[in-house]
């Protein structure tokens, strides 16, 4: 009996003309009988079909006490492949569409390196250990000249697993890592079509075809309310899940800055309204007053909206990408898109330009209950604050457009 570096057991017969894996209570009679009926139809099956197994062949097989009969698979340690004796359909494996039979080997490698940090009696040849540091080196160079890397660790974390592999001990646990930083890469090539014509180079373009999101008028209508502020948020929504693929690296990132935008506004409204209701306490007339409490509202609004998201996603930042892929999939709208969800994220924002533009309406309307002698330069004032203000605002959105034009430029280029 072997025990995983994590504790789970699992039991190696070394026998000949390959060795048989399995995590099946041995000890229990009835199990061991099934494993045994197993391994003798598996035997028979090779005889059979003339099959030549691979020199350094491995088999895993395990009972199946619901189905009532075994399950396995065959690893070719040489290859770093996975194989069984009989066509597989590959839905029954939860096996991915491929583009190529070079495509579906990093699936199996996949497998395989999965197979061997589960089972790691094996230690991992010489001159897979020198491959998987040189790849980590270039991975880690790649992520520190270039913001669009599509390997899955980062700068950092490429050093410390450099770090932690520089060794030359040949144990069940330097074999557990080794297998589990290799698992991981080649789902990366396999996600990214390493070695294909079509490969991913840079996380932000799409391999995949996908239908443009198509806006309705009930769309419209929300995208005019919250001032399209939106769809800043949607672009960012659908390059952070490019192709079904997420790095919680950028979610992390995207979550942050959604959440400081969050709080801003509320922060922003809590001033406005305590604005709003001194104003009130001023003699005005019904029509400002009517200005006065709309705005309350509005800041109110923006206040609560603001609170809900950011207690719905107070923890999003230490979710892994496989959770948020799956979000982000339930979230997706199969004909808007990421349109709604990006509109709800800039209510608190929408509400506070809603009570900040009815606020100078506040001032205008009330401009009649006020002396001739302050009138005219109340005027001059209100007007010259709202100029500065769409300066500002004009300012930004074409800094904006020009960063967005930039990109576009480098696409296009690309």
């Amino acid at each position: 009996m072997y025990i995983n570096p994590e504790g789970s057991p699992y039991y190696v017969i070394a026998s000949h003309p390959f060795s048989i894996v399995t995590d099946s209570m041995v000890e229990e009679s009835d199990t061991q009988e099934e494993l045994y009926k197993g391994i003798r139809h598996i035997i028979a099956q090779i005889e059979d079909l003339s099959f030549q197994l691979p020199r350094n062949a491995e088999l895993y097989i395990r009972f199946d006490k619901a189905a009532g009969g075994y399950r396995y698979y065959f690893v070719d340690h040489d290859a770093q492949t996975e194989f069984w004796l009989q066509d597989i359909e590959m839905a029954s494996l939860s096996i991915p569409e491929v583009s190529s039979t070079y495509h579906m080997k990093h699936i199996l490698q996949n497998h395989y390196w999965t197979h061997v940090e589960f089972f790691p009696y094996k230690s991992v040849p010489k001159h897979l250990r020198i491959r998987l540091a040189d790849l980590l080196r270039h991975a880690r160079a790649d992520q520190m000249t270039s913001k669009t890397s599509t390997f899955p660790y980062n700068a950092q974390q490429c050093a410390d697993f450099i770090q932690a592999i520089d060794s030359d001990e040949v144990t069940e646990y330097m074999t557990c890592l080794f297998a589990h930083i290799w698992a991981v890469i080649a789902r990366h090539q396999c996600d990214h079509f390493y070695g294909e014509q079509h490969v991913r180079l840079c996380r932000d373009r799409g391999v995949s075809r996908k239908p443009v999101a198509q806006a309705n008028l009930y769309m419209k209508i929300c995208s005019a309310l919250v001032f399209h502020l939106h769809k800043g948020l949607q672009v960012e929504l659908e390059l952070l899940y490019m192709d079904t693929i997420v790095y919680a690296v950028e979610w992390r990132t995207f979550i942050t800055e959604i959440t400081k935008r969050w709080q801003g506004a509320a922060e922003l409204d809590v001033r406005i309204l305590s604005i709003d209701t001194a104003f009130l306490f001023f003699p005005i007339g019904p029509f400002p007053r009517f200005l006065a409490f709309a705005s309350i509202l509005l800041t109110m609004g923006g206040i609560l909206s603001a609170t809900i998201l950011l207690r719905r996603y107070a923890k999003a930042k230490n979710l892994d990408a496989a959770i948020v892929a799956v979000y982000l999939r339930q979230i997706e709208d199969k004909t808007l898109g990421f349109g709604p969800i990006s509109a709800t994220f800039c209510i608190p924002q929408a509400c506070t330009l809603w009570s900040l533009l009815l606020f100078p309406l506040q001032i205008l309307s009330s401009i009649c209950f006020i002396p001739d002698t302050i009138k005219l330069p109340a005027v001059y004032v209100v007007a010259c604050l709202v100029i500065l203000a769409f300066i500002l605002v004009v300012g930004g959105l074409r800094q904006a457009s020009f960063i967005f034009f930039w990109d576009n430029i480098a696409i296009t280029e690309l």
